[in-house]
């Protein structure tokens, strides 16, 4: 059997020209259909490649207005972020200001009760490394907090520090009221040397049976200082009968102190005193047999035992 073979479309199409009245002859245009197919045929190529690429761009368009979107949430999670930090540091600040205030609380109030912190045993009761003491290296821990960790971890402190300044607070007010009641109540004795007569019923010192005596004798040098034993205001700073040269301090709450047979006053009527403070010096003016002070405590206007208050 013989095989055929396939002859070349050899067929064309004419296209005639038929000028306008006077212009020259009609022409004849002769086009292969070959020719005509290929045209097709690159007409149909070019509009599959303007229809790819008009779905290649609305692809990158709806592509780059995603990404445009996710930076932009990505900006405003970043811009979150940073303020997050921002306010987290200002908070640390602030921390840092209360931190600050409270040590300084915590030192006036050390002051207050005068105790001596040597630095060797911390408030739980552990026992603290000193520097370079370190005989081992074992370092670890958890996994870094989160922002919001750090922010109510923060917020716990905030509160916790609140609370400690408040009762660090109350206790400095109720340690300075402390401070102030015991400045103003009588606790030293008045003066240094030798007590020659006690509270109370006594042997007469003039020979006359017994008496009863509203204080304490205490004998010493001629001048020997006498100090004020608790702050408080001068109300007598002159001669009282048999008391002879008298300084008399009152230091509130109805406590009054007096000093009397004294060789020189250092004060007056009027003048504020501190405890320790000298007032008069040591003598035997009034009704005295020799160089002492008595001392007297008066509360409400009784004479009590100083004893009560040594």
């Amino acid at each position: 059997m013989t095989k055929q073979v396939k002859k070349p479309d050899r067929r064309e199409y004419t296209f005639m020209l038929v000028p306008h009245h006077g212009q020259a002859g009609v022409r004849s245009i002769h086009v292969p259909i070959l020719a005509i197919k290929c045209l097709a045929a690159a007409l149909c190529l070019l509009v599959v490649v303007v229809i790819g690429g008009v779905v290649s761009y609305r692809h990158t368009t709806v592509t780059a207005g995603m990404e445009k979107a996710e930076l932009e949430q990505l900006k405003q999670v970043n811009g979150s972020q940073v303020k997050q930090i921002e306010d987290l540091a200002k908070s640390t600040a602030a921390l840092e200001q209360d931190m600050e205030r409270l040590n300084t609380l915590d030192a006036e109030i050390r002051h207050i009760v005068n105790e001596n912190d040597n630095g060797s045993t911390s408030r739980a009761g552990l026992t603290r490394m000193t520097p370079g003491s370190a005989q081992y290296t074992g370092q670890g821990g958890p996994n870094p907090p989160s922002l919001e960790e750090m922010g109510q971890t923060l917020e716990d402190l905030k509160k916790n520090m609140a609370a400690r300044e408040q009762s660090l607070l109350a206790l400095k007010e109720e340690l300075l009221a402390k401070q102030a009641r015991a400045a103003v109540t009588p606790s030293i004795w008045p003066a240094n040397g030798q007590v020659t007569s006690r509270f109370g019923y006594r042997s007469s010192p003039w020979g006359r049976g017994s008496d009863y005596h509203p204080g304490i004798d205490i004998a010493s040098d001629y001048g020997t200082p006498i100090v004020a034993t608790a702050d408080g205001t001068v109300v007598h700073s002159d001669w009282s009968s048999g008391y002879g040269k008298l300084v008399e301090v009152d230091h509130g709450n109805g406590i009054v102190t007096l000093y009397g047979h004294c060789s020189q006053l250092l004060v007056k009527s009027g003048d504020y005193v501190k405890k320790g403070q000298v007032v008069a010096y040591m003598g035997s003016t009034g009704l005295s047999t020799g160089t002492h002070v008595h001392y007297e405590v008066r509360v409400n206007g009784t004479a009590v035992n100083p004893d009560k208050f040594l």
